[in-house]
């Protein structure tokens, strides 16, 4: 992904290799080409290059690669939106089949997965997470991305649990 290109160029080339492919496996136009750009913008802050991030270090006076490895972790989550667009094209308002209860229910699953997925890549909710909580919470963010009430009612039950224990932990962290 990190071609260390201009978004344009990336696009193009990208245009030009995945949306072929996508449509193939009859994603709509519109969808395909956002999913692609999303990732040509996307591999500003993914390694190898990351030239967003690289450039941000620069003016920061950090450490190049710690920058472009925290600007990966925190960026992850937003890797998932582009499936979100295949699977419910609804949230992109132009797509076939768009009905404001289908984009209320898809971004608010969509907000829920990538905060879950953060939140799992950073370990930290309300107080730092444990490893098998880290594990727990990003599995359970793909339910959140999943389309649907159900995956999203499954994935809230899911993820009760990690929100008591953050909460008891802080308790006890702040007494």
């Amino acid at each position: 992904m990190g071609a260390g290109i201009p978004t344009t160029a990336t696009y193009i080339i990208l245009v030009a290799v995945a949306a072929p492919a996508l449509a193939v496996l009859e994603v709509q136009p519109i969808v395909a080409h956002f999913f692609v750009f999303y990732y040509g913008v996307l591999a500003d802050i993914t390694p190898p290059v990351a030239l967003a991030a690289y450039a941000a270090a620069g003016i920061a006076g950090s450490n190049p690669f710690k920058t472009g490895n925290t600007a990966f972790r925190l960026g992850i989550a937003k890797a998932l939106v582009p499936f979100v667009f295949v699977y419910s094209p609804a949230l992109l308002l132009v797509a076939d089949g768009f009905t404001w209860w289908l984009f209320t229910i898809t971004l608010l699953g969509a907000m829920l997965g990538i905060a879950s997925l953060g939140v799992a890549f950073s370990g930290y909710l309300v107080s730092t997470l444990k490893t098998w909580e880290r594990w727990w919470v990003a599995l359970v963010s793909f339910l959140f991305i999943a389309p649907g009430l159900t995956t999203m009612a499954i994935g809230l039950v899911l993820m009760m649990p990690i929100a008591v224990i953050q909460y008891n932990r802080s308790r006890i962290l702040t007494n």
